[in-house]
């Protein structure tokens, strides 16, 4: 025979509200994940599209073929800001490639990535440029180049004057990126 305290007629059956956000978290974490698979994968769609666009690139412009790639990268982009957030939001730590915890308590940090990123970039498109010529140089090679370029300057304007008061100097104008110096 089971004896119950009087007092405590039911018992409770649910999880700690704790475990069920981290589990809520975790299903975000996962979505986020598949989000921007999905977005990678409309880029590449976008990419070879062979169907020239009817019209300057818009969000609701759709390619001649019809479908509206540009548009959806846009909304894929709303939408894995937004899983991001709320990720983030239920404790649940984001992609590697969504930046690191230092990037999200020290902003300018993540602009030094940046640098070090589209550095890197123009880099290899700039020696790229010097390898080919002609038929066997890419049409869009100095179109990226610019943009490269011009990316790097808003982000240059973008870095902090003083060293953040952590005292890390994030200042330093050469940035290794992951692997870089494995060899």
């Amino acid at each position: 025979m089971l004896v119950s305290d009087p007092r405590q007629s039911t018992t409770d059956t649910r999880a700690p509200e704790r475990e069920l956000e981290g589990s809520a978290a975790h299903l975000l974490r996962l979505c986020l994940d598949l989000q921007l698979d999905a977005l990678l994968l409309t880029l590449g769609a976008l990419a070879v599209d062979t169907a020239p666009e009817d019209g300057p690139a818009s969000d609701t412009t759709a390619s001649a073929s019809g479908i509206p790639w540009r548009r959806w990268i846009g909304e894929d982009v709303d939408l894995a800001c937004r899983l991001a957030a709320e990720t983030l939001a239920g404790n649940a730590a984001l992609p590697p490639t969504l930046g690191s915890d230092l990037s999200h308590a020290v902003p300018v940090s993540t602009i030094d990535d940046l640098v070090a990123r589209y550095s890197s970039m123009l880099g290899l498109m700039a020696d790229l440029s010097r390898r080919s010529d002609g038929a066997g140089r890419p049409p869009g090679l100095d179109v990226a180049m610019a943009r490269c370029e011009a990316r790097l300057s808003e982000l240059r304007g973008h870095k902090l004057v003083h060293t953040p008061p952590t005292g890390i100097d994030l200042r330093a104008e050469h940035q290794f990126l992951p692997g870089e110096l494995l060899g």
